[in-house]
């Protein structure tokens, strides 16, 4: 009797319309090419460490950890997935586009950056996936084989359930990038809904928006398409988690992971992204009800890090820890809830070895010459060796123009580019310049960012520099400044001039608004650069300050010291 009465209570629950259908989305966004683990600085217990985060090598194997413990798994890429770290310069894509095979990725939409090298190398690089490729506001009837690959969007199949997946790319893709006249970008909100109606049209009532265009987009974008459950984001290289839980760590987010928005029909829509380079696993358990309304979203984002720990010794140079430290370091992150150590899955580090030695190799090419040496001195002045450089650094004025002409040459125009003192980090010597030089020159793995400030804005930025001195002094491309130490602080930035458009030489416009290209360090303040992080209109580009240096090297063939920046005036 008690077992007939059990299975009758079961039936009900199970013939009831509010049965729940469950589903884990995992994701990416951003991965630019960086298929091993990447360095970054935590700090655990108080103490600054430097860890290694991400790989793709590790993504493997949370991705099967999960897919073991869960029954409906989506694995979602939110677009970048190429142009950034060596592997693309090296393979053109190839072992990329292939781990998305071997994860097994149910879709990926197209970023910008996927266009870097026009349409045509688009096509070939997505020959080496066969996973769904989604763009539905992409319009590629100009080149019939990339609009073939692409389509709007995908249906996933989990037994009886069906979840559409929608694909939606930066419109303003066509700028920044290198998509070329054949394709263009339809309005994102206009084709969401349009292919959203598609899809309930086919009874499909779990939609999910696959985007790359920035969670603040997407936050707007929310409120205007009835229907979305959820929109995975990527563009901007946001990090969501939980605050408390990642500043333990020493780590500062963005926002709590999901952000809840209110769709056009008054239900919540659940917004993730999950940073940059794979060193965050993106996971939202959902549960649904039989009209497809989500009545639970658990956000479970994963810190991916290796168990490969340093700190500075007391000559400053980077030393393991091990032993009993590092299991402490292991412990606190692992009771963390927001990462995870994590090793190698064998079989992904095996695929990636043979990528993974032909890049170490690559590091000896050689990209250019150097018609003499470029001593990098932070402060100009006279250097401890007696070698007097009055206008300071002749390398860093030049890595500005690398960034210059790397905004430039996508169309997304930037008027001045500046760089830190303390971003390089070698000087480079008369002779043959490498993949590794560039590296070694430029080793922090920092991006371009661009954005709007105003000539006042700009001068206050500039007096911060000089003022705070070392790594902070500025060097600029596109234009000219006269620093005279001998004024007080605040008013040593004594003219300064910028190139425009036609290549004349202008007086700075207090009251202008001009583009700027930076490190992403000083985009987010570093080095008394505060005034940066507020700049309107601020914009990750993901391409990597050395590998702007590089194509500008190769571009040229040969640099040389340019003296035409700046003016020092001693205090003395």
């Amino acid at each position: 009797m008690r077992v007939f009465f059990l299975m009758s209570c079961l039936l009900v629950l199970l013939t009831q319309p509010g049965w729940a259908f469950e589903l884990s989305l995992l994701h990416v966004n951003d991965s630019h090419s960086y298929l091993e683990s990447t360095e970054h600085k935590l700090t655990i217990g108080g103490e600054q460490i430097y860890a290694q985060l991400g790989g793709w090598t590790r993504i493997a194997t949370v991705v099967n950890d999960v897919r073991s413990e869960k029954a409906n798994v989506a694995l979602l890429h939110a677009g970048d997935a190429v142009q950034g770290d060596l592997y693309f310069m090296k393979y053109g894509g190839k072992p990329e586009m292939e781990f998305l095979s071997r994860l097994d990725f149910d879709a990926m939409t197209l970023g910008n950056h996927e266009f870097d090298k026009g349409a045509a190398t688009l096509v070939r690089i997505l020959e080496n996936t066969d996973i769904p490729i989604l763009s539905a506001n992409m319009d590629a009837a100009g080149f019939p084989k990339l609009a073939k690959r692409v389509k709007p969007y995908t249906i996933l199949t989990f037994g009886t359930e069906k979840v559409g997946v929608i694909g939606l790319t930066n419109k303003e893709t066509v700028f920044i990038s290198s998509a070329g006249s054949d394709v263009d970008f339809a309005n994102e909100a206009e084709t969401a809904r349009r292919y959203v109606k598609e899809l309930q049209t086919q009874g499909i009532n779990k939609i999910v928006l696959l985007t790359h265009m920035g969670l603040e987009h997407d936050k707007q974008l929310a409120p205007t398409v009835a229907g979305v459950d959820v929109i995975v984001s990527g563009h901007h290289h946001t990090l969501l988690a939980d605050p408390a839980a990642m500043k333990a760590l020493g780590q500062n987010v963005d926002g709590t992971y999901p952000v809840v928005v209110k769709g056009a029909d008054g239900t919540d829509v659940y917004v993730v992204s999950a940073w940059k380079w794979g060193r965050v696993l993106g996971r939202l358990d959902l549960i649904f009800d039989d009209a497809g309304q989500v009545t639970s979203a658990i956000g479970r984002p994963t810190m991916i890090v290796a168990n490969d720990f340093k700190r500075k010794d007391a000559a400053g140079n980077k030393v393991a820890i091990e032993g009993e430290a590092r299991q402490n370091i292991v412990d606190i992150i692992s009771d963390s809830g927001v990462a995870k150590v994590v090793d190698q899955d064998p079989l992904a580090a095996a695929f990636l070895e043979p990528f993974s030695e032909g890049v170490n190799g690559m590091r000896d090419d050689v990209i250019g010459v150097a018609t003499k040496s470029l001593p990098h001195i932070k402060v100009p002045g006279v250097t401890e060796t007696g070698l007097s450089l009055p206008h300071g650094s002749l390398i860093a004025p030049i890595v500005a123009q690398s960034m210059l002409d790397k905004i430039n040459s996508t169309g997304n125009r930037a008027d001045i580019a500046l760089q830190n003192a303390g971003g390089v980090r070698e000087s480079i010597h008369q002779g043959t310049i490498t993949v590794g030089t560039a590296y070694t020159t430029l080793p922090f793995d920092n991006t371009l960012y661009t954005m709007e400030i105003t000539g006042a804005e700009l001068k206050g930025a500039l007096e911060n520099g000089v003022s705070c001195g070392r790594g902070a002094f500025p060097y600029l491309a596109g234009a000219r400044f006269i620093v005279d130490m001998k004024k007080a602080t605040g008013s040593r930035i004594r003219s300064m001039d910028v190139m425009d458009r036609t290549g004349k030489w202008q007086l700075l416009n207090p009251g202008r608004t001009y583009t700027l290209v930076t490190n992403s360090y000083l985009a987010n303040g570093g080095d008394c650069y505060g005034v940066l992080k507020n700049a309107t209109k601020r914009y990750d580009t993901g391409f990597g300050d050395a590998q702007a240096f590089i194509d500008y090297v190769r571009e040229k063939g040969k640099i040389s010291p340019s003296f035409t920046g700046m003016t020092y005036i001693p205090a003395k």
